[in-house]
């Protein structure tokens, strides 16, 4: 009996629990691709300061992925985070594909990164004249 009723209770709480939990779950994968995105962006910007040369971060919005110049790696975000892109129209490419372009002096095309989960939004931001990356909710 005292099993049954042991059995009863962490019932009773995983059902209350599961459905506060991945809310949770959601905003903690979003802050996390933000996080990825921004990264990806200053890596790439590093890449044109030091190499003295262009160096671009394009991101796959209908596969939910992004490459930076120099790697063939694809990172990939999670599928809880709807993501889109506004970028300079030379950089916005065909099938959901566009890039954000380092120059080697600091500056960019510029562009904004907006990510979305669990009703909250993070945007990253890309100055286009200093190649600043910034990373804010909105």
């Amino acid at each position: 009996m005292e099993m049954l009723l042991a059995l009863a209770i962490a019932a009773a709480l995983t059902a209350v629990a599961v459905p506060n939990v991945i809310p949770l779950m959601n905003r903690a994968q979003l802050t996390a691709a933000s996080r990825d995105i921004a990264s990806g962006l200053r890596y790439v910007r590093g890449q044109a300061l030091s190499g003295a040369r262009e160096a671009t971060f394009e991101l796959d919005v209908n596969h939910k992925a992004y490459r930076v110049s120099g790697r063939q790696k694809v990172f990939s975000l999670p599928d809880s985070v709807t993501i889109s892109l506004y970028t300079a129209e030379r950089e916005a490419g065909e099938d959901g594909i566009g890039s954000i372009r380092f120059f080697p002096d600091g500056s960019s095309t510029g562009g904004r990164v907006t990510l979305e989960a669990a009703g909250r939004k993070r945007l990253v931001d890309v100055n286009w004249l200093t190649g600043e990356v910034v990373t804010h909710e909105e």
